[in-house]
């Protein structure tokens, strides 16, 4: 993921979201004994809302040009909800994790009404404090790059911290553990559709479109949750792992000994 320079997406990021603001509107009700995929807060947090020219700004300004090519002018203001859930550990022990849930806002049609969800998994980090609703404290940036090329465009984005970061209650993260993480991933799909409709965005709901994307370990996590997903016969629209280490053994393999790990084929006949 290219960095986005710190300082200049701080003063910017404080810029725009200072004058829109974000209010604490959760319950502070404690959840005795969770299900998976519980929602913690009800309603969520709202941390903040960014006017679609806010991000067209940001895009100018901060990341890749060439991404408005692919991505156009946002459309619509993002109403952004930190989500707590329920969800497992590495073990399959209860846990729970917090993560994104960006909400499109606005007039026009692709901004209201039955939105597709992006369910999104985002890259290695070694903050242990890493929020992903902190558009502004955010080193690759992939918060702002969700909130700009997805949200501004009609899309639904929940995007996971992953157990282990920011307020989770547990105290390290399953990395690369497919199991755990697919877990993960779906237990904040099922918390973020049950916070529908919300207050900032009452005439927004889930279309039962679902897309799946991630980068790096995200790519990976992306992978895994697709996987699960197929397996637990869920519906997926589509799919897009990006960069993830998805053959382990070859990856490690390259980290450590500098190569790819050799694959014995058959000379026919076999």
């Amino acid at each position: 993921m290219r960095r986005i320079n710190g300082q200049a997406l701080f003063i910017l990021t404080a810029l725009l979201l200072t004058a829109c603001g974000g209010s604490n509107a959760g319950s502070d009700a404690v959840v005795v004994n969770p299900a998976r995929g519980q929602l913690l807060q009800k309603p969520p947090e709202l941390v903040s809302t960014v006017t679609a020219p806010a991000l067209l700004l940001a895009l100018n300004t901060l990341l890749n040009r060439q991404l408005l090519a692919v991505s156009g002018t946002p459309l619509c203001d993002v109403a952004v909800h930190r989500i707590r859930y329920a969800t497992v550990d590495g073990a399959n022990a209860a846990t729970t994790a917090s993560g994104a849930l960006m909400v499109p806002l606005g007039g026009d049609p692709q901004c209201n009404g039955a939105r597709p969800i992006l369910l999104y998994a985002h890259g290695t980090t070694t903050d242990r404090a890493f929020d992903i609703t902190n558009l502004q404290g955010d080193p690759n940036g992939e918060a702002l790059i969700m909130a700009a090329l997805f949200a501004s465009q009609g899309y639904i984005v929940v995007a996971p911290n992953y157990a282990g970061y920011d307020v989770s209650s547990l105290p390290y993260h399953p990395y690369l553990v497919a199991d755990q993480q697919s877990k993960d991933m779906i237990d904040a799909l099922t918390a973020a559709r049950s916070a529908f409709p919300t207050a900032a965005a009452p005439a927004t709901v889930d279309s039962g479109r679902l897309f799946i994307t991630g980068y790096s370990q995200g790519g990976y996590v992306a992978m895994a949750t697709h996987r699960a997903m197929q397996d637990a016969g869920m519906s997926v629209t589509a799919s897009a792992p990006m960069s993830g280490p998805y053959a382990m053994a070859a990856f490690v393999d390259a980290i450590f000994a500098g190569r790819a790990a050799r694959v014995r084929r058959c000379q026919p006949p076999c």
